[in-house]
């Protein structure tokens, strides 16, 4: 009897750590495609930019609402920060936890790409 209960307690926790796991690594792709699509931002808007990180969001599952996310742009960087919430089942059916995902990721660029007025030059 003690080696089924062990067995049991086993399965559970490999099952939680299996799940907390998965949503770590769906997290991690986001973020991953979150930085290669701001090495390509070209000369988008901050606000492009963050419908673009919406999007990939979207793409991934991510829960990530507008007000979520914030994109800066300086010369040669560009940065993204937010934060979303997403339950986790760590226990399908049975136990369920919300964790809290943050975003911050920062790209420097081999060149200043920041949208400028048609007066002002860029500088190289």
């Amino acid at each position: 009897m003690k080696t089924i209960v062990k067995i049991a307690l086993a399965l559970v926790v490999l099952t939680a750590t299996v799940q907390a796991g998965r949503a770590a690594i769906k997290h991690y792709a986001f973020v991953d495609a979150v930085q290669e699509a701001m090495l390509f931002a070209g000369s988008q808007t901050e606000d492009q930019l963050a419908d673009h990180v919406l999007a990939l969001a979207s793409e991934h599952e991510i829960p990530l609402q507008p007000g979520d996310v914030a994109v800066r742009r300086e010369a040669y960087l560009v940065a993204v920060t937010g934060t979303y919430r997403e339950t986790v089942e760590l226990i399908p059916g049975v136990y369920s936890r919300p964790w809290d995902f943050s975003i911050d990721t920062s790209t420097r660029l081999l060149e200043d790409t920041r949208p400028r007025g048609p007066s002002t030059p860029r500088r190289r």
